[in-house]
């Protein structure tokens, strides 16, 4: 029973081709790598859909300012940079 994935019937499970199984007898490695990219790339997709789910939020609508007085209206504060005023005086 724990020969079934070793010796010459290691990849028939696969059911490959004559020649692709003489390339994973002679190189294992591949396939390794293989399932590791595969593996890696749905870790990034999870990640990304992760990130896309977290900040899909909705934003509350603003409050509209009717009746309300504008704050730099009401001190009188100039609609420049402080250091623009300065500069004009």
């Amino acid at each position: 029973m724990g020969q079934a994935f070793s010796g010459p019937n290691a990849f028939n499970w696969l059911n490959l081709t004559p020649e692709a199984t003489a390339v994973l007898r002679a190189n294992p490695f591949l396939f390794a790598e293989l399932v590791i990219v595969l593996v890696s790339c749905m870790l990034i997709i999870l990640l990304a859909w992760y990130i896309h789910f977290v900040t899909n939020k909705v934003y509350k609508k603003p409050k509209s300012g009717r009746g309300k007085t504008d704050e730099k209206k009401k001190l009188n504060i100039p609609h420049v940079a402080p250091w623009v005023a300065k500069v004009g005086s």
